[in-house]
């Protein structure tokens, strides 16, 4: 039997920063990358979208946890957490996540209807596929997945 080479998976931040760099790093101008493929404008808004749903969890998970310090928070009803004042602000986050997370889907709507006219913005539109979806759901369709990604690179190096 010959050997398996083992696909490396990709992070969710190397995904996130591929998505975002892709743009700068097609043609090195944002502006002339956007008229070469405007698949590659959509695939940084979705990364600046992705990068906003980061740091609202963070918050999110930093605001918990001062609450359940300071406030005793996993020991309240429901409606006794809404009447602290200071929970007001994981609603308010919560709200903030859904509607990140709304724009994501409506930016993978768009995506399916915009071709990419360069192996760049091709890369960044499986780039977001591959974050998307979970790799224990589809392990061996996610390793096809990488490995056209790892593909498309090596055409992008060597063209």
């Amino acid at each position: 039997m010959g050997t398996r080479e083992a696909m490396p998976r990709a992070s969710r931040r190397n995904v996130i920063a591929a998505i975002g760099a892709a743009p700068l790093m097609a043609q090195g101008d944002f502006a002339k990358a956007a008229l070469a493929d405007p698949v590659l404008v959509l695939c940084a808004h979705y990364g600046d979208l992705l990068r906003r749903r980061e740091s609202l969890i963070g918050a999110w998970s930093d605001h918990e946890a001062w609450l359940a310090d300071n406030r005793d928070w996993f020991t309240l009803s429901r409606a006794q957490q809404r009447a602290v004042p200071e929970g007001r602000l994981l609603h308010s986050i919560d709200d903030e996540l859904d509607a990140c997370m709304g724009e994501c889907v409506r930016v993978m709507r768009r995506l399916r209807a915009v071709p990419a006219r360069t192996i760049p913005g091709a890369v960044a539109k499986l780039s977001i596929v591959a974050e998307f979806i979970e790799p224990g759901d589809y392990p061996a369709a996610h390793r096809v997945l990488l490995s056209a990604i790892a593909d498309l690179n090596g055409i992008e190096r060597k063209g």
